[in-house]
């Protein structure tokens, strides 16, 4: 929940919406009495209306649809480095290299973050695939992404790249780890085509 800067009760509030309760209290009784149920189903439409009534902007509240999927992909799916740490970025290259997963992380800066992308770390199969993938879909869906969630939020970034390498920079943290959270997603290996679909 630290993507959506909401204090820590608000959030509470929020999570109790999200999967079906009237309220934090009422989760927290059910809970008590059934404290392994899983929770299968999740109402966006009650976060997003909940943490309107709480006071928070609409348009943040939606990025959870983003974020809330089950993908079985590697922990993690990208790093924040330290802009000037050159020796953890390269660590970070490595280590992407040999697990065959795109080489992304966002770099933080002392006001602004910036979120790389790269596919230098895989293998030319995927490489192809993704250089053919629908004549140039993928760059519009990653665009589309950056747009969906900066807009009206994050006035002095800037998206620049396509589906094999890119940048977005001039972003808050809490943007950045967004989409760095959704890149992952759409970049992941197995998940092109499943994205190029949707």
């Amino acid at each position: 929940m630290g993507d959506f800067e909401m204090r820590s009760a608000h959030a509470s509030e929020a999570i109790a919406a999200l999967v079906g309760f009237r309220s934090n209290a009422a989760y927290l009784s059910t809970s008590n009495h059934l404290p392994d149920v899983t929770v299968y189903e999740v109402d966006f439409d009650a976060f997003e209306d909940r943490s309107v009534h709480l006071g928070y902007d609409r348009t943040s509240s939606e990025f959870l649809r983003f974020l809330f999927k089950g993908i079985p992909w590697p922990n993690p799916a990208w790093k924040m480095i330290d802009k000037r740490d050159s020796a953890s970025r390269d660590a970070w290259f490595y280590e992407c290299q040999r697990r065959k997963i795109p080489f992304l992380y966002v770099a933080k800066a002392r006001k602004y973050c910036s979120v790389h992308w790269d596919h230098i770390s895989l293998d030319s199969d995927y490489d192809q695939m993704i250089r053919q993938s629908a004549d140039g879909e993928m760059a519009r869906v990653l665009f589309r992404t950056y747009q969906l969630i900066a807009s009206g939020l994050e006035p002095k970034s800037f998206f620049d790249g396509g589906a094999l390498v890119g940048d977005v920079t001039g972003l808050s943290e809490s943007s950045a780890r967004q989409i760095a959270n959704a890149y992952a997603l759409l970049l992941f290996p197995g998940n092109v085509q499943l994205a190029l679909a949707a």
